[in-house]
């Protein structure tokens, strides 16, 4: 909040930090930066955030798959429980299609 991210910026910018801490080998260091992706959403609007988070599962993450090859487990066992804490159910459940196309599985 403090940094005034403009609303127009912040899902991109949702995206590029949850890309980021994807992409980190270091499981301790990427679970804290998932921990932080959560709390963007009280940063951010939360609005933003989930529309972030469509356009990771849509756009980025399939991509991002062939780097990262555990990446549909990181996003079960340390995106998703970290969702569940800072989203409610409805907010999650929209979020279904995506996640359902991306990982092959319902989030709730």
């Amino acid at each position: 909040r403090i940094c005034g991210v403009p609303q127009h910026r912040q899902a991109m910018e949702f995206v590029d930090i949850l890309t980021r801490s994807a992409e980190e080998s270091r499981g301790p260091v990427r679970r804290t930066c998932m921990a932080f992706v959560g709390g963007l959403t009280k940063a951010f609007e939360k609005e933003e955030c989930i529309k972030g988070l469509r356009m990771f599962f849509d756009e980025v993450y399939p991509d991002l798959c062939t780097e990262v090859l555990r990446l549909p487990k990181i996003v079960m066992t340390e995106l998703l429980p970290t969702l569940k804490v800072v989203l409610e159910e409805g907010e999650l459940t929209a979020l279904n299609p995506s996640l359902f196309d991306a990982v092959g599985c319902h989030a709730a």
